[in-house]
């Protein structure tokens, strides 16, 4: 048998009040829409530093095997190597051309030292062999794979996009 109360309890008043959680704003959008920067790579800290040069790595080697520049500009809009690089891979499609292999790989990096709104990373990196292969499938340039790359990036902070963004990059 079910019993119900006789006495009239007044409701705690210490729970929370009933308004709307505070939430925090969206980042905007950064990087392709399939394959954006992820949000441990958007903090103004040494942790986001280090997880957007391991986003930008794996960036590079997306839009090789695309291959497709405007990423890579949009992130590196004032690099000059990052501008090369995409003007590379543009002008590879427009000619019906693609890359196999060549992946790059960052072998060690310190932990980055963020100086205001700046970082500058030095690391060795590692990249596969790589070939250039024309619209008839035929190799139009081969690379062999290099280790030990000494290289290097520094990025800006970019407030408005709350993002890194590379102002330099080297690769061996």
């Amino acid at each position: 048998m079910l019993s119900g109360c006789s006495q009239k309890i007044e409701a705690n008043d210490t729970l929370p009040p009933t308004s709307a959680a505070e939430t925090t704003e969206a980042l905007p959008p950064m990087g392709p829409a399939d394959f954006p920067v992820p949000t441990e790579a958007r903090t103004k800290d040494a942790a986001g530093a280090r997880a957007f040069l391991d986003y930008w790595v794996a960036l590079l080697n997306r839009q090789q095997a695309i291959p497709d520049g405007k990423p890579i500009r949009e992130l590196g809009p004032d690099c000059n190597e990052c501008l090369r690089i995409a003007r590379v891979f543009d002008e590879s499609a427009a000619a019906g051309r693609h890359y196999v292999g060549g992946e790059l790989a960052v072998m060690n990096a310190p932990t980055p030292l963020v100086n205001g709104d700046s970082v500058s990373v030095a690391f060795n990196a590692m990249q596969d062999a790589v070939q250039l292969i024309d619209a008839s499938g035929a190799s139009v340039q081969a690379l062999d794979a290099a280790s030990d790359l000494s290289s290097g990036i520094s990025l800006k902070w970019s407030e408005p996009q709350h993002a890194w963004l590379v102002v330099s990059m080297t690769l061996g």
